[in-house]
């Protein structure tokens, strides 16, 4: 086997260890995750050693010689020795192994732009090199989950200010309203507006509240779910939908892959023509909602308070689709 270098050992970021082990397992006729060894060294030789008196001189095996005089000892010794040491595998060294086999088998049909779509089929296994463009949908709402606390605790404190500044005027337009038969032929309607003032903060405010708790719910949902799906884009801008299951994604995974480039090594579940469309937001309520539903929501949550960087959710073909293996660098 060649030896691998050490700029080509892969170090994933995104792991499905059952799809890595079944693969290797196929491979090599099974798998060990643990190897133990056993050396032995026998031998017979004539030592020679000359030393100062006091010195100690070190033999070979397991045998010490302690010289008392200045002068030399000559003797025949009989050594053995047995080691046993034991190896663990780890998951990523595994893949490394299975990685390098496909390479070398050249198993593995490197997908990098349009054109390369062309007699792919569902079951092929593949490997794209792209930047992470992540999921627009989830990144907005967990990015507002992440500020909503501090957004619900500003609106408070401003329907407080408004409540307290509507408590203040109420007196005084009672006062300015006088004679209460004028008051009643509608010369003066500043109470009424109060009223209608009140009103729209309760109404504003439970609205806020309601709109708050939807995109919570939302962001509830997609974390909660099974599959995520993320979008990456090769360097030749062909756009690649990662579909990974959430036993093997975390947030730590979401924040080593964030703006950067990866290699991704799976296989093709769909292959997306011109014409065709894979809706990002197909794993929550808004999927069915339909695109335009997704694209209103980005797009009002784009304001000039808050600067986000968010690709289309909506991915047109020509693209592909990919059941990861391993997303790694």
């Amino acid at each position: 086997m060649t030896k691998i270098e050490a700029s080509q050992i892969a170090h994933p970021v995104y792991l499905d260890d059952p799809m890595m082990l079944s693969f290797l397992a196929h491979l090599e006729g099974g798998v060990s995750v643990e190897q133990e060894e056993t050396a032995r060294e026998t031998g017979a030789r004539e030592r020679g050693a000359k030393a100062r008196a006091g010195a100690k001189a070190r033999m070979w095996g397991v045998a010490d010689a302690t010289i008392d005089a200045e002068g030399s000892t000559n003797r025949r010794d009989e050594t053995a020795l047995e080691s046993k040491s034991t190896k663990h595998h780890t998951a990523a060294s595994l893949f490394n192994l299975l990685y390098y086999y496909l390479k070398e088998d050249s198993k593995l049909r490197p997908v990098d732009t349009s054109a390369d779509l062309e007699a792919l089929a569902p079951g092929e296994i593949v490997e794209i090199r792209g930047e992470y463009l992540g999921n627009p949908l989830e990144d907005a709402l967990a990015f507002l989950s992440s500020i909503l606390p501090y957004l619900m605790e500003q609106q408070h404190a401003q329907r407080e200010a408004a409540e307290a500044a509507l408590r203040q005027a109420k007196p005084r337009s009672a006062a300015r309203s006088g004679n209460p038969a004028r008051k009643g032929a509608g010369t003066d309607n500043s109470s009424e507006i109060m009223d209608a003032v009140a009103a729209a903060i309760a109404t504003a405010s439970s609205s806020d509240d309601l709109g708050m708790k939807m995109l919570l719910r939302m962001w509830d949902d997609i974390s909660s779910a099974p599959m995520h799906d993320l979008l990456f884009r090769t360097g030749g801008g062909l756009n690649t939908v990662v579909a990974v299951s959430s036993n093997f994604f975390s947030a730590h995974t979401k924040e080593y892959l964030r703006a950067g480039e990866f290699s991704i090594v799976g296989k093709v579940t769909r292959v997306i023509p011109l014409g065709q469309e894979v809706n990002l937001a197909r794993r929550t309520v808004l999927g069915v909602a339909g695109p335009s539903t997704a694209r209103e929501l980005l797009d009002g949550l784009k304001t000039d308070e808050f600067h986000l960087d968010l690709a289309d959710p909506i991915v047109a073909g020509p693209a592909v689709q990919i059941l990861p293996m391993a997303i790694f660098i």
